[in-house]
């Protein structure tokens, strides 16, 4: 089972509780003696749950009332990591009761009432009548929604409460009208319900209960009666401002993006850092490289990609509103690099079988020599399987030999070539370059005509690989090179007879591949892979069987050979190849597509010679459950 490992990482200044990963939301938001309305927006007691199985980070944004510390309260607020202090109050209040900030914080003034353009102000109030308090409460949170000069303001918040590097704290005086609404809608952005937005708003109350109940101790009766609604807050306050989004603008988004003019990507930036999803959509059931791939982009919610205005944060924010992964959950993890490494380790076998026809030295006489060229072409595709995504091979190349029989018993080749490799998978193209050179050797007991042999071969070849990956999504093409090494051998056991006009060769054999792929870094996406070192073998087991035809004579001093021949492949030990992976020190692993313990070939050739020269053809096709393929091959020799 691939799985991407867990590795704790700081999204920002932001950071996520180990608590979610066990899923248990528990805040334990300290409260302050001088500042009674601070929390953190992430809920009171416990994180606030989302839509779409989102739960919200603790530490991202805090609400308080104006900054004047206690005690401990500063020692406190120092600890918390805050950046950033967004002060929402007039000039006057300012002066009146200014800030202490939290070391290090930078702090800005965002006017939201006096930049009003209707009028509206809560810090100048006169009142007769407690319902009269009431209507300029409801009022004033209308005017928040409709009033031109205080939505500019809240646009100039929102965007530096999204461009903020760390945890941000904003506030008015009582931290309950102007911090009360900024709450209401950051709440909204990250999916909380209308009944908890509320609750949230109206837990005011509970925080400042003690000091209300003594400011309203100090004023008469029929005065405390009056002003008591200005001190707390009630849900018609905040209704009415929800009320005038409606009525305005129709829904939350079309009041952000029209009367705020915020961007969708500031949007997917605000509910990227207050918003972790414990389960992105449409991951059920999925298995393989493809959940490996959408463990990865669930685990990227906690680094530095996330909640920022990165490719990724728009990607995934989108993803959660569309519903689908749309297909990256397969793209991301690389698995194009263990598809190229499986390819690879078995390209031996198909410069064996291309240099066989020439390589035995069987049709020579002792001291003869041959020299032959073969050029060759493949194609392989793998389906799709529950481990990884369909994947598609090809090949072309070109391979020059010389051949010389020493002896009745014994002949040797050797030979150079290059082959051209072109691997696709899961989004991702991977281009091989090999030249290699080969070696290898026939020694029969009897005769090489006749009787038991056996055949040796070694190679070795040198790897240029290039890749690129159209990750999708938006997230641009991972791009990369690096350089590697491949060699292999193979020893077979085979016996030589003749069977009326036919020569029958059947053998057996044991074959070892190695690859060695210097690791490298992806470059071109924000989720381009630093891919590891690829160090794989293969090793199998093969029989083959070949039947070649008596010459027929063609005219002119011309003879044709035709020739069959089948083969199985049965892969030892671990057959499955992997590829690795870490992006931001998080892992991942992917399977090759192509796993097949067996695989089946079958050829036809014709061969046609005059005197020293022959020239041939092959055609071949081969197979095992899930891949199917075909080769083909054109050789000429001449012998002297």
């Amino acid at each position: 089972m691939l799985s991407v490992s867990t590795i704790g990482l700081s999204l920002l200044s932001l950071s996520i509780a180990s608590a979610y990963a066990a899923e248990t939301y528990t805040l334990d938001t300290p409260r302050l003696t001088g500042i009674d309305n601070f929390r953190d927006l992430a809920g009171t007691t416990t994180a606030y749950t989302t839509s779409n199985d989102g739960v919200m980070r603790s530490g991202v944004f805090y609400r308080s009332n104006a900054l004047t510390p206690k005690g401990t309260d500063l020692a406190v607020l120092n600890s918390l990591g805050i950046s950033n202090v967004y002060d929402l109050r007039t000039p006057s209040e300012i002066a009146g009761t200014p800030d202490t900030l939290p070391a290090g914080a930078a702090y800005q003034n965002i006017d939201i009432i006096g930049s009003t353009t209707s009028g509206a102000n809560v810090t100048n109030i006169s009142f007769t009548s407690a319902a009269q308090a009431v209507e300029m409460m409801e009022e004033t949170n209308r005017a928040f929604v409709s009033d031109a000069g205080m939505r500019g303001q809240f646009t100039t918040l929102f965007n530096e409460l999204a461009a903020a590097d760390g945890a941000a704290l904003f506030h008015c005086t009582a931290g309950k009208d102007r911090t009360g609404w900024t709450a209401a809608v950051l709440l909204s952005i990250a999916g909380v319900d209308s009944a908890t937005i509320m609750e949230n708003y109206l837990a005011t109350n509970d925080y400042t209960a003690a000091r209300v109940k003594a400011t309203l101790a100090m004023l008469p009766a029929s005065m405390a009666a009056i002003y008591e609604p200005l001190l707390g807050v009630q849900a018609s306050y905040l209704q009415a401002g929800l009320d005038e989004v409606t009525a305005e603008y129709g829904t939350m988004d079309n009041y952000l993006k029209e009367g705020l003019g915020l961007s969708q990507e500031t949007i997917y930036v605000l509910r990227g850092k207050m918003v972790y999803y414990s389960s992105l959509p449409g991951t059920a059931g999925l298995s393989g490289n493809a959940a490996a791939g959408a463990q990865l982009l669930t685990q990227l919610q906690n680094s530095s990609l996330s909640g920022d205005y990165t490719a990724y944060n728009y990607y995934l924010q989108s993803a959660i509103d569309a519903g689908t992964l749309g297909g990256v959950e397969s793209t991301v993890g690389g698995q194009v690099h263990a598809d190229a490494a499986s390819y690879l380790l078995r390209q031996d076998a198909l410069i064996d079988k291309a240099a066989a026809p020439y390589a035995s030295g069987v049709d020579l006489k002792a001291g003869q020599t041959r020299l032959w060229t073969t050029a060759l072409a493949g194609y392989q595709g793998n389906s799709a399987t529950s481990n990884a995504q369909s994947s598609n091979e090809h090949t072309q190349g070109m391979m020059i030999g010389v051949t010389q029989r020493f002896s009745d018993q014994l002949s040797g080749n050797a030979g150079f070539g290059y082959s051209k490799g072109s691997v696709g998978g899961a989004g991702g193209d991977v281009d091989t370059d090999l030249t290699f050179v080969r070696g290898g050797a026939r020694f029969a007991l009897d005769s090489l005509e006749q009787g038991l042999f056996v055949d040796a071969d070694l190679s070795y070849g040198w790897l240029d690989y290039d890749s690129k990956r159209d990750i999708g999504g938006g997230l641009g093409k991972a791009k990369g090179d690096t350089n590697g090494s491949l060699s292999g051998g193979s020893l077979a056991l085979g016996y030589r007879t003749a069977v009326s006009t036919v020569t029958l060769e059947p053998s057996i054999g044991l074959r070892y591949s190695h690859l060695d792929l210097d690791g490298f870094q992806e470059k071109g996406s924000e989720l381009a892979l630093d891919v590891d070192d690829i160090s794989e073998n293969r090793r199998s087991a093969y029989a083959n069987l070949k039947a070649s035809f008596a010459a027929a004579e063609l005219g002119g001093g011309w003879q044709m050979v035709p020739a069959l021949e089948v083969g199985y492949d049965h892969a030892l030990g671990d057959y499955k190849v992997d590829s690795e992976g870490q992006l931001l020190g998080l892992d991942i692993s992917q399977r090759a597509a192509f796993d097949n313990r067996d695989q089946f070939s079958g050829a036809f050739s014709l061969t046609a010679s005059q005197g020293d020269f022959s020239i041939g053809a092959e055609v071949g096709a081969l197979g095992g459950s899930g891949s199917h393929g075909a080769s083909g091959s054109l050789k000429a020799s001449y012998q002297f």
